[in-house]
C-alpha cells in the first residue's frame, strides 16, 4: 500500500512540474516565435493547428484553430448576459480564447471606417471606468478600412483581454473581437495580432493590403 501511494505521490508532482513547464516564461517566449501562419503552433505545450476559414456566407475569412466550432444560440446567451450579443462565436473546449463577429444594422460606408474607433472608444468609456483601452490602430485592407482596438474588460471574477476590429460590410459595421483571459496575455496577445493581420474580404482577393 505504502509503494502505491508513492506512485500516485511521484505521479502527482510530476503532472504539478509539467503544469508549471506549460505556463513558464521560457516556454511561452520559445512558442511566440512560431507564427500561425505556419499551420501548427503549440499553445502551452498543447499543439493546435491554424487555417484560413471562411465566414459570414463567404465575405470574410479569418485563420483561427482548426477545431474551432461555432457556439449555439444557447452557449452565447450563457457567456454574453449584457449588450449587444455577437451573431456567431467560435471557440474549443481546450483554449482559453475566443473568436466572433455581429454584423450591426448601423450604416457606416467603408471610407468613413477610419474614424469608427472614436464611436468606439465612446461607447466603451460610458459603458464604465472597468474598461481600459491600450491601443488603436486603423488599416488597409484590400479596398477595406479595418480599425481595430485593443482593451482590458472586467467580469465579475476575471480581466478579460479584447483584441475588437471595425469594418464595413455591405455599408454597415461589422464588429469582430478576439478575447482571452488577461492572466494568458503574455501568450495569446502574439495569436491575437496575427490573427487580426489575417482578417480580409473575400471580394478583395487579389488586391495587396496597404
Amino acid at each position: 500500500m505504502e509503494h502505491v501511494d508513492e506512485k500516485i505521490l511521484k505521479q502527482k508532482q510530476m503532472m504539478e512540474e509539467f503544469e508549471k513547464q506549460r505556463f513558464s516564461e521560457e516556454t511561452i517566449e520559445i512558442e511566440n516565435q512560431s507564427s500561425i501562419f505556419d499551420g501548427m503552433v503549440e499553445i502551452h505545450k498543447i499543439p493546435v493547428g491554424f487555417a484560413e476559414r471562411t465566414l459570414l456566407d463567404d465575405k470574410i475569412a479569418i485563420w483561427m484553430p482548426e477545431d474551432f466550432e461555432e457556439f449555439t444560440q444557447e452557449e452565447i446567451n450563457a457567456v454574453y448576459l449584457l449588450g449587444n450579443k455577437p451573431d456567431v462565436v467560435y471557440g474549443n473546449t481546450y483554449l482559453n480564447f475566443s473568436i466572433g463577429f455581429h454584423f450591426t444594422s448601423n450604416e457606416v460606408p467603408n471610407e468613413y471606417m477610419g474614424d469608427f474607433n472614436k464611436i468606439a472608444k465612446m461607447i466603451l468609456e460610458k459603458s464604465g471606468p472597468k474598461v481600459t483601452i491600450y491601443s488603436e490602430k486603423v488599416k488597409k485592407k484590400g479596398n477595406h478600412i479595418v480599425s481595430s482596438m485593443e482593451l482590458v474588460s472586467h467580469t465579475v471574477t476575471d480581466a478579460i483581454y479584447n483584441v475588437m476590429f471595425y469594418s464595413s460590410l455591405n455599408g454597415k459595421v461589422l464588429i469582430g473581437f478576439i478575447n482571452f483571459n488577461y492572466k494568458y496575455l503574455n501568450r495569446y496577445k502574439t495569436i491575437a495580432k496575427e490573427m487580426l493581420e489575417s482578417f480580409r474580404f473575400i471580394e478583395d482577393s487579389g488586391e495587396e493590403n496597404e
